[in-house]
């Protein structure tokens, strides 16, 4: 097999270091990718992501929505649990275990991840919702549509702070190409960031911020991601109406009732505690529990 060719000019050549690995996900996918012939090493490659300021995902299991998606079907498609894991393709990286551990602390009624999720508006139109069609989690064969639309969510990490959390999903899922170039708007990000509410969803409780953007940073050009594609503003209202006809990931439509109730509150000039609620899949996966016992 010939050797892949690679970008020449250093500086080149470490943006495209940059971009492969939010591509593939890891240093270790890009190194498998390329069959180990890259001509840096893995500390080195690490220390070029360092230099760019890039916030490394939050653990291996880094699939929020692969889980969410797989007991999405579990709770709404009456299917055995092994029948359904029998028909997920290889590409589906959460183990039957993982998933089991899941449904066990949803059935207790306990989170054991923390996440965050962000309801992204442009600079007029805080009635308006960032959202796109997320490609990253492998199809599920039940003849259901791929590409749920989600708004940017993931883990994080616990020990991290809450404006890290939130860098390292704007990186991942809205703003690619800006850290690749060097032109990440950190701007964006205030001293304050406190979250409006926390969702449960599965056995993460994930805190959703809000981030209004600046006009220039508000069309649709600029976002970029090799997670989330077709980016849209959606109105909230659209969301809660026609949540079934667009195919919306489990929390979505929660968190933009909530992203609601918190407009609502701030218009009427009064201090707000972020809401706590559980997703609808918790309450339908909770049903489903008692209905066995």
């Amino acid at each position: 097999m010939d050797r892949p060719e690679f970008p020449i000019n250093e500086e080149d050549f470490n943006r495209w270091l940059v971009d492969k690995y939010f591509k593939y996900g890891s240093v270790d996918e890009v190194m498998r990718k390329y069959r180990f012939s890259l001509p840096i090493s893995y500390a080195s490659y690490q220390r070029v992501l360092d230099r760019w300021g890039v916030i490394k995902k939050a653990g291996p299991n880094n699939k929020l929505n692969e889980a969410i998606d797989f007991i999405t079907h579990l709770a709404k498609d009456n299917i055995p649990f092994e029948m359904l894991y029998k028909k997920i393709p290889p590409t589906f990286q959460t183990s039957a275990t993982t998933l089991y551990r899941i449904l066990g602390y949803v059935k207790e009624g306990l989170t054991r991840r923390v996440g965050v999720g962000l309801i992204i508006t442009p600079y007029n139109k805080r009635s308006k919702v960032l959202v796109a069609n997320d490609f990253s989690a492998p199809r599920i064969k039940l003849g259901k549509s791929y590409g749920a639309i989600s708004i940017p969510m993931g883990y994080a990490r616990k020990r991290d702070s809450r404006k890290t959390n939130i860098l390292r999903i704007l990186q991942h899922e809205v703003f690619v190409k800006e850290v690749v170039k060097r032109t990440f708007p950190y701007e964006i990000l205030e001293e304050n960031l406190d979250p409006f509410m926390y969702l449960d969803i599965a056995d993460v409780r994930v805190a959703i911020y809000h981030l209004q953007l600046g006009k220039k940073l508000s069309s649709l050009k600029n976002f970029s991601s090799y997670k989330l594609k077709d980016f849209q503003y959606l109105s909230c209202n659209k969301i809660i109406k026609d949540d079934h006809k667009l195919k919306l990931r489990a929390g979505v439509k929660e968190a933009v009732l909530g992203y609601k109730k918190y407009l609502a509150l701030l218009n009427r000039n009064l201090s707000v505690n972020p809401f706590q609620i559980k997703a609808h899949l918790n309450q339908e996966l909770e049903v489903v529990f008692e209905y066995e016992s």
